[in-house]
């Protein structure tokens, strides 16, 4: 019975996604809070959410395959698997945020080796399918070695260009290219980790323990690397908050500025960092699930927040001819629409996940080649 809940649930959530991306594909981007300021909404939020946890689940997945700490070969099935949910989900929101599927294909269609845009489209779907043949591998008992190593380059190119891509455009200084290129690969490992401990603890919850003392003991190590990304990520978080919003006298960051009060930036700071970190820092908290479990999930909504503080903040105040008619900063409230799109998108990921779970015995332990 509850299965038929949960099944209903997500069910529901994509039937809202295809709506909107029917009524997107008829109506046009009327439908979303998009204007000819406000272009990244939160489907493109949503999108880069789910972007960089895959690519922190890439990180974490490599660690055995790669480095060849095989203490974390109980959990690298999980881990790929829980990486290609997650990807799909990025894929939803990426294309109804571009409003049809014909222009991801006009992308192939019209390659620029100069666009740091193209050069995320290829990776992306190189991406896809090095997942879907590790996964596969993984699934008959036996690792690839080099697949693992594509998967992770390609976890870096995908986090690193996105960084690159956002911050481009000197039109916005606030979207610090050389910044994001780290801070989007660190806080996307964090996303994987939190997303894996997450998932596997809830499902523990519900299931009962299926695991072993390894198998705990890794997930507490998981939980300590957690509390120091988010450590490291608070000081990043703070001197960008300092040297980009507050130290700076250029007029062209007022737009940061103007963030720093807005309630995405504090959910990152205190629920998204500060809580998870100090959460992780507490013995006695860490080593149970439930400590895990609300870390984790503190960890995902501040990122996700961020996620939505970053877009916004290099869109929300008018540049050049847009300002004429315009006050210095416009407002953003998300349609029902978007709301739709970010919905779907997380239906997609957990409908994927719970199947797997339920026909690919993701505890499974495979053979290292």
């Amino acid at each position: 019975m509850k299965s038929k809940i949960w099944f209903g649930i997500l069910g529901v959530g994509i039937l809202l996604g295809l709506w909107t991306a029917f009524r997107v594909y008829t109506v046009g981007f009327s439908l979303y809070a998009k204007t000819d300021v406000l272009v990244w909404t939160l489907p493109l939020s949503t999108y880069i959410f789910f972007s960089l946890t895959s690519a922190g689940l890439a990180f974490v997945s490599s660690i055995p395959v790669v480095f060849g700490v095989h203490r974390y070969d109980i959990i690298e099935k999980r881990t790929v698997y829980l990486e290609i949910a997650v990807l799909l989900g990025s894929f939803v929101c990426l294309i109804l945020h571009i409003g049809s599927p014909l222009k991801v294909i006009y992308i192939f269609l019209s390659p620029n080796p100069s666009s740091p845009l193209w050069w995320l489209a290829m990776l992306y779907h190189v991406y896809l399918v090095a997942l879907l043949i590790a996964f596969w591998r993984i699934n008959i008992g036996k690792v690839s070695k080099p697949i693992g190593i594509i998967v992770f380059l390609i976890a870096i190119g995908t986090s690193t260009t996105l960084g690159w891509l956002m911050g481009m455009t000197d039109a916005r200084p606030s979207l610090n290219a050389s910044f994001f290129s780290v801070y989007f690969p660190l806080t996307g490992f964090g996303s994987g980790i939190a997303a894996l401990l997450l998932v596997s603890l809830v499902y523990e919850q519900l299931r009962g323990p299926t695991g072993s003392d390894k198998l705990a003991e890794l997930y507490n190590e998981l939980a300590r690397i957690m509390g120091m990304i988010a450590g490291v990520v608070l000081i990043l978080f703070l001197w960008r908050t300092i040297v980009g919003g507050i130290s700076s006298t250029s007029e062209d960051l007022r737009a940061f500025q103007h963030m720093i009060g807005s309630i995405p930036y504090h959910i990152e700071l205190w629920l998204g960092l500060v809580v998870p970190a100090v959460l992780m820092l507490i013995p006695q908290i860490r080593k149970t699930s439930r400590g895990k479990i609300a870390a984790g999930f503190l960890f995902l909504l501040g990122m996700f927040a961020g996620r939505l503080e970053f877009v916004l903040s290099g869109v929300i105040r008018p540049l050049g001819q847009m300002t004429e008619g315009r006050p210095e900063f416009v407002s953003y409230m998300p349609t029902a629409y978007e709301v739709f799109v970010t919905l779907a998108g997380f239906s997609v990921m957990l409908l994927v996940y719970t199947l797997g779970e339920r026909y690919f015995n993701l505890h499974a332990t495979p053979e290292q080649r």
